[in-house]
């Protein structure tokens, strides 16, 4: 219930989201293994952190991966704003989300005439809110991103270009996922979901084990894909990564099933992760 419900304050008092702990009691009494649920995430359309997500620079998107993994931004206080002022400024809009419950206060200093805030998420239920809201950013993002330049290097084993592209898309989205493999995964199979021509399987089993991500055109006459991830632990060991993604594909025989199938031509790429780089070999 604290971890999901806590962490706001009127005045010297803390508070817990009274909708979301009515509507959690009421669940648990009817089922006593239910799970939390972000109630207050659905009675609105939650359009200012949208707001914020949709008008983030560079700037915003690492104040925003910083929140989310648990830190806190500072910012100056505007007490007056009203909802038309909200666009305004960036400013604006990070006051706004405090002032509506999506930030909380964790600290508070005065720098001669002007406060200053120190912010942080305050609960489990309002960091979803923010997830979500990018998630659904980035997926209309890539609808609407032309990624003919990443597709065709695919198609053509030009892992150069391959690399370049997606270490150029990984710059311009907002991760919260501390970086892990499963992070990379999404991200990746969310930048090939309308590569068109190959249909995209992801984690299937093949050889003796489970390729990340397979694409394969409808026809045996066509190709094949072999996309394995690693995460690398320091940049210089990116290019090792790839080698050890490659010599997976191989040891594990992942193209077995694929050449069963009756496919001759299969492209193989190992690729690394770290941070917001992308590394490719093939």
């Amino acid at each position: 219930m604290r971890h999901w419900y806590d962490g706001y304050r009127f005045g010297d008092e803390e508070v817990y989201n009274p909708w979301s702990v009515v509507k959690f009691t009421k669940d648990l009494c009817a089922d006593r293994e239910a799970f939390p649920s972000p109630y207050w995430a659905n009675t609105s359309s939650n359009s200012i952190v949208r707001g914020l997500v949709e008008r983030a620079d560079i700037s915003v998107r690492g104040e925003l991966e910083a929140l989310i993994e648990g830190s806190t931004i500072e910012k100056p206080v505007h007490e007056d704003i009203t909802y038309g002022d909200v666009y305004q400024s960036e400013d604006n809009l990070w006051n706004f989300l405090f002032f509506t419950g999506y930030l909380r206060q964790t600290d508070r200093r005065m720098v001669g005439e002007d406060q200053y805030i120190e912010m942080a998420i305050p609960n489990a239920e309002v960091r979803y809110i923010y997830k979500n809201t990018i998630l659904s950013w980035f997926d209309q993002k890539v609808r609407n991103m032309d990624l003919g330049v990443l597709y065709e290097a695919i198609d053509h084993g030009n892992f150069r270009v391959m690399e370049e592209e997606i270490s150029s898309q990984l710059q311009e989205t907002i991760s919260f996922y501390d970086y892990a493999q499963s992070y990379y995964h999404g991200f990746l199979t969310g930048l090939l979901k309308n590569i068109g021509k190959y249909r995209i399987l992801s984690n299937r089993e093949s050889g003796k084990g489970r390729p990340d991500i397979i694409l394969k055109t409808p026809s045996i006459r066509g190709r094949a894909v072999i996309l394995e991830i690693k995460v690398s632990a320091k940049f210089s060991d990116m290019e090792k990564a790839c080698a050890s993604a490659l010599r997976q594909i191989k040891e594990q025989k992942y193209d077995a099933e694929l050449r069963d199938e009756g496919y001759t031509e299969i492209l193989k790429y190992g690729i690394s992760f770290y941070k917001k780089e992308c590394m490719v070999r093939m």
